[in-house]
């Protein structure tokens, strides 16, 4: 029996040491990828902006020609009840006018007292606090007007053609609605103003970047829009959001310390 036992113990013995040098002969080969992978995550940290964009126009590609249309199937045949009141509800928080139109009135009023203020001090204050409302609108303004250009040129059909009609594609240079599908406009709105709000008051980040998530959400949930849709959308005001930043920065306009 003891030695039966010790024989066993023997064999694991051998198994593990194999095992660890089939691991050390494996991490060896792998070293010339790694290091590949080393310098390639370098070039990302380097212009996280742009090899971004390289990822999430390949997964659109792929989100379109073989995703979109069984998530989307999914979706409609197992969406429904109190979940689809949800998300049709929450939807509208992607909705680009209940942003654009409180920022831009209170950036607009907020000028308005720098102008009429008797002095530069006052002049300067009311501009600070004019920045915070300006830096939202515009990057809501300026991604969404992007994002208009892009469908109209593009021209992707919505989700309710292919259930209606078996309709997949794309008829460029399209102003209908049902043909301006990518990117989505709520999505890009949504992650415009969450990611403007992030940069302004990053303390709550994880707050804005949930909102932002919902909805996007919501636009795959409620088939309004493709996959690929919503995820475009939400890059794009991403990218904008960041550029401006950069910009606003640059020129001393934002500071987001004591955010």
């Amino acid at each position: 029996m003891n030695q039966g036992f010790l024989s066993l113990v023997e064999r694991l013995e051998l198994a593990w040491e194999g095992v660890g040098l089939w691991a050390e002969q494996t991490w060896r080969k792998a070293q010339p990828w790694r290091d590949r992978l080393a310098i390639h995550g370098a070039a990302i940290q380097a212009r996280p902006l742009s090899w971004g964009t390289v990822y999430v126009a390949a997964f659109c590609a792929l989100s379109i020609l073989a995703l979109d249309r069984p998530v989307a199937a999914s979706f409609k045949a197992h969406m429904g009840g109190e979940w689809e009141g949800f998300f049709k509800t929450v939807t509208r928080l992607g909705e680009a006018q209940l942003y654009l139109v409180p920022a831009g009135m209170l950036f607009l009023a907020l000028m308005l007292l720098a102008w009429r203020a008797p002095s530069l001090r006052q002049r300067d204050y009311w501009r600070g606090l004019a920045v915070k409302p300006g830096f939202l609108f515009l990057s809501m303004a300026t991604s969404g007007l992007t994002s208009n250009a892009i469908k109209t040129a593009i021209g992707r059909y919505r989700p309710r053609y292919w259930f209606d009609q078996g309709l997949y594609g794309f008829e460029p240079f399209n102003t209908q609605w049902g043909m301006n599908s990518f990117p989505s406009g709520h999505s890009q709105a949504a992650f415009a103003a969450m990611s403007a709000l992030m940069v302004l008051y990053p303390r709550h980040w994880a707050l804005w970047l949930c909102v932002a998530l919902v909805v996007v959400s919501s636009r795959v949930a409620t088939t309004v829009h493709w996959l690929s849709d919503t995820v475009a959308g939400s890059w794009l005001a991403i990218c904008v959001t960041v550029l401006l930043a950069r910009w606003f920065r640059s020129k001393g306009w934002l500071d987001t310390k004591a955010g």
